[in-house]
């Protein structure tokens, strides 16, 4: 059986990974309410946008605060900005 190994010279599956991550953080959080669809669509467009502010090489040491509380705020913000009346 042929082992598969990661290349470490592609920062593009480090960067589909953490969208990933922050995609099923933002759900485990459930703020978003709907269906599956409309929350995993919801979440990825979130994540997608929390990736363009904190990029997946993002050191989170000596942060006031961590990954995945920095993650639930950003939702919660972009959550407020785009449905208040």
């Amino acid at each position: 059986m042929k082992q598969i190994t990661r290349k470490k010279d592609i920062p593009c599956v480090d960067n589909q990974k953490d969208l990933a991550l922050i995609t099923s953080i933002i759900i485990n959080e459930d703020v978003l309410g709907g269906t599956i669809f409309q929350t995993f669509d919801r979440a990825y467009a979130l994540a997608e946008k929390f990736q363009d502010k904190f990029s997946h090489d993002f050191n989170w040491e000596n942060q006031k605060l961590d990954f995945d509380e920095a993650i639930i705020l950003f939702t919660k913000q972009e959550l407020e900005k785009n449905y208040t009346i």
